[in-house]
């Protein structure tokens, strides 16, 4: 049978106390990986994406999600990403409007980006995994992304 003395109390409440407050400290360094990865799976998860009719409805709230995530990896990844004649991406809506009059351009909502959005669906998606593989998401999830759009 064990038996515990009144000096084994206060020691083990005082054990049991340091490692309560490790867990809180170790839990703060947070993988931001696996954390922009949950994003995007809550996204497609989502009430709001799931009400999206439209593929541009839907392909804006990705936009605004993966800017959201990352803002700097996402400028990065629509400053390279344009086609043989036109910006995809701007600051502005004039400076898509310049490059293809029937452009359609958005503004894409939380970021300072315009977007062309009378592409097809195809180009949409090619645009997404695009961004996706710059800002470096596993494949499967950009795959799964583009198959929702």
């Amino acid at each position: 049978m064990l038996k515990f003395s009144a000096t084994t109390q206060p020691t083990a409440s005082a054990v049991k106390g340091t490692p309560a407050a490790q867990p809180v400290a170790e839990a703060k360094p947070v993988n931001p990986v696996k954390d922009k990865v949950r994003a995007m799976r809550e996204l497609l998860l989502s009430d709001e994406y799931a009400e999206q009719k439209k593929a541009v409805n839907r392909f804006m709230l990705i936009l605004t999600t993966l800017y959201s995530l990352d803002h700097h990896a996402f400028a990065e990844a629509t400053e390279s990403l344009h086609g043989r004649t036109r910006v995809y991406f701007a600051a502005d809506e004039q400076t898509l409007l310049k490059n293809g009059n029937q452009t359609k351009p958005k503004h894409v909502p939380g970021t300072p980006y315009w977007v062309i959005t009378n592409t097809n669906t195809g180009r949409k998606c090619s645009m997404i995994e695009h961004i996706m593989q710059s800002m470096q998401f596993p494949a499967e999830l950009i795959e799964k992304v583009c198959g929702t759009i």
